[in-house]
């Protein structure tokens, strides 16, 4: 059981560190979206569409 004990803080780090790289992640897809946003809706195309040909492109 000591064991584990010592691999607690290393295992609450990495779990501060994966959510707060979700966040910024997140962040990220949502002004990416809004910064399209005007562009897709000149297209009138959808959201799926959109992005679809977008990835596609590269």
């Amino acid at each position: 059981m000591d064991l584990y004990t010592g691999l607690t803080p290393f295992a609450v780090v990495f779990v501060v560190l994966a959510a707060v790289a979700s966040v910024v992640a997140l962040g990220l897809v949502a002004d990416v979206v809004v910064r399209n946003r005007r562009t897709r809706l000149a297209r009138h195309e959808s959201i799926g569409t959109y992005y679809r040909g977008l990835a596609l492109s590269h």
